[in-house]
Order: C-alpha cells, then sequence, then structure tokens
C-alpha cells in the first residue's frame, strides 16, 4: 500500500458494526466488485476539537483477495504530546506473533523502528533523529488521518450511503514497483480507493486495486475501528531499549537539546526525576488523566474547551483534595502547551 501512518511517515486509529454490501454492476466481476463498508468512526468531537485527553487509538485490519487477513495494525497517538506508535503484527518464520513498532516522537524528530518477538522483547532496532525541519509533519493522530486525504492527490468519487450513514469515496492512482533487480523492474498501475466518514473525514474501509493481466484486480482491503484509551506514557518510551542510534553529527551539534539516541522525554517522569513531584503524585495525575476521569471530555461533553482548559479540569479534583499543589499543577499544564 502507497500510505503509511506513522511519523506521518507511517502510520497513521468505535467497534466494526455489521457489513453492508453496494450494489454491484457486475458481482461475478471481482474486479469491479463494490467494497463491503462499515460506517463506524470515532465521535466527531475528538476529531474536530482535539479537546479529548486521552489517548487517540486506530486499529486497521488488512485482508487479501482470497479474503485471508494479512496485517493489523494499531496506532496510539498523544494529543497533548503528539507522540505516536504504531504496532504491525505479523507472523514469524517459527508461526509465532511477532510485532515491529514504530514511533515518532517529539514532535516528530524522532523516530524509530522496533522488532519484537512473541514475548515482546526487543531483538532488534533503530532510532533517528531529525533536524524539526527535516521531521515528520507532527499532530494530533486522528487532524493527521483526516488531513491525508484532503490533499491534491486524492479524487472526489461522489458519495455513497450505508446504513442510513454517508460515506465520501476518494481515489488515487499511482505506480508500484516489481522485480527482482533494476533490470526487471517495472511498473504496475495501482488504484485506491476510501470511503470516509462525511462528518470526521476519516477512513472507513479502503480497497487497493493493482493491474493484471490488463485488469485492475482488488489485492487489498482495509477496515478502521477507532477508540479511546488511557494515558499510558510507557506506550511511546524506547529509552530503556537498545537500538543502533543513525543520528548524524550535524544534528548533535546544530540542536544539542534534542534528545539523541531515544533518550526522550517523559514529562511527568521528568518532574519525578527532578524533584518537583513525587513517584505517588504522578501516579494521582495519570489516574486523574485516565478515562474514568475523562468522560465528560471523551463523549464531547467540554467541546468548546481547549486543551489547557480540559487539562486544568482534570487536575482540579485532586488540588483540591491536596494531592498536588496548584503550583504543581500550573507546571503540569505548561508542559503541554
Amino acid at each position: 500500500m502507497k500510505k503509511a501512518l506513522i511519523a506521518a511517515s507511517v502510520m497513521t486509529t468505535v467497534a466494526l458494526a455489521s457489513s453492508a454490501i453496494l450494489v454491484s454492476a457486475n458481482a461475478a466481476d471481482r474486479s469491479v466488485q463494490p467494497a463491503v463498508v462499515t460506517p463506524v468512526v470515532a465521535d466527531s468531537a475528538a476529531v474536530s476539537e482535539n479537546n479529548s485527553l486521552l489517548l487517540q487509538y486506530v486499529k486497521e485490519t488488512t485482508h487479501d483477495e482470497q479474503e485471508n487477513q494479512s496485517n493489523v495494525q494499531e496506532t496510539w497517538g498523544d494529543p497533548l504530546t503528539y507522540n505516536q506508535r504504531t504496532d504491525i503484527h505479523f507472523t514469524d518464520a517459527n508461526n509465532k506473533g511477532a510485532v515491529v513498532s514504530l514511533y515518532s516522537l517529539f514532535n516528530g524528530t524522532t523516530s524509530a523502528k522496533v522488532y519484537k518477538d512473541a514475548n515482546g522483547k526487543v531483538t532488534d532496532g533503530s532510532v533517528q533523529t531529525l533536524a524539526p525541519e527535516d521531521s515528520a509533519p507532527s499532530g494530533p493522530l486522528y487532524e493527521l488521518m483526516a488531513k491525508e486525504y484532503q490533499s491534491s492527490e486524492w479524487k472526489n468519487a461522489g458519495t455513497v450511503t450505508v446504513d442510513g450513514k454517508e460515506l465520501n469515496k476518494v481515489t488515487t492512482e499511482y505506480f508500484s514497483h516489481e522485480g527482482t533487480s533494476a533490470e526487471n523492474m517495472k511498473e504496475v498501475p495501482v488504484k485506491e480507493t476510501v470511503y470516509l466518514d462525511s462528518a470526521t473525514g476519516l477512513p472507513v474501509k479502503s480497497e487497493v486495486r493493482e493491474e493484471k493481466n490488463g485488469k485492475m484486480v482488488l489485492v487489498f482491503t482495509s477496515t478502521y475501528e477507532y477508540d479511546r484509551k488511557n494515558r499510558d506514557q510507557a506506550l511511546f518510551d524506547i529509552s530503556s531499549m537498545d537500538l543502533e542510534d543513525y543520528t548524524t553529527e550535524e544534528v548533535k551539534a546544530k540542536y544539542p537539546n534534542l534528545p539523541i539516541g531515544g533518550k526522550l522525554p517523559n514529562p511527568l517522569a521528568d518532574l519525578v526525576s527532578k524533584g518537583t513531584i513525587t513517584e505517588a503524585q504522578r501516579n494521582a495525575i495519570d489516574q486523574a488523566l485516565s478515562q474514568d476521569k475523562q468522560k465528560a471530555i471523551a463523549t464531547g461533553l467540554v467541546e468548546n474547551k481547549s486543551n489547557e482548559e480540559a487539562l486544568r479540569e482534570a487536575l482540579a479534583g485532586i488540588v483540591a483534595d491536596g494531592t498536588i499543589t496548584q503550583k504543581q499543577a500550573d507546571i503540569i499544564v505548561n508542559l503541554f502547551k
């Protein structure tokens, strides 16, 4: 597939509802058979206003032309720090589940690729630090996903209605390359079709077709699930992993304040190490920012509040009960400005 979510780079995160099949002009011909579309989306407040403090999550499941599941990709995005992580699940040579994790961190200036075995043990990986001007676009995960389909390469192909839900259809065309060497490499025409929820701009389903024997044949179909997850800084922490460092000396010299070699900032952990807050206070803060404390935000009831206002509201309770001071709350809020 052409696009990848993480590091805007890679990747881009509502449970799937029952499928509905669009009417086909020629259902016997698989090359023109329309997609099975699932019109389920993340709640619009999370996308349009980015007011939730919860992590944004998307799961993309891909099936091949025989309708066998070929790939599962999970992405988590932090709407405060813009950190992203994508896990691509696959089966290794021993038929055990393995994962390659892709990270886009520190506002896009650090990217990492980490290989893990079926037990979650890191077996290989690398980290690269980029100058800010060379970094991938950063922002809230859902916003980045929606923006991808607003670019000029995607053409409007009308709308379809499934189960009473209107979906916008967009398409793009490009070439993939096949071959084992430069001498026998050939360009293969590819057409990608994506169905977007009209309210959020997020993909519901996508299809990839390639030219085979003069026909455009369906080769991959992907569906998307969306959810909100409790905040978990450990999801984005690569500092303890032994990764090969591809950071250049020029970046180190020009940007001495950038985290180098995967030693990334963990805002609340850094406050603990500095003595600004205790570990117990950090746990209380994490809990205050968790899903149970953020139901109103997660359901969009504070749609008109900024991230700062939502964060202050989340911390107000533990300030009032004396768990942290107002000064400590102010420091935490400033971390995410």
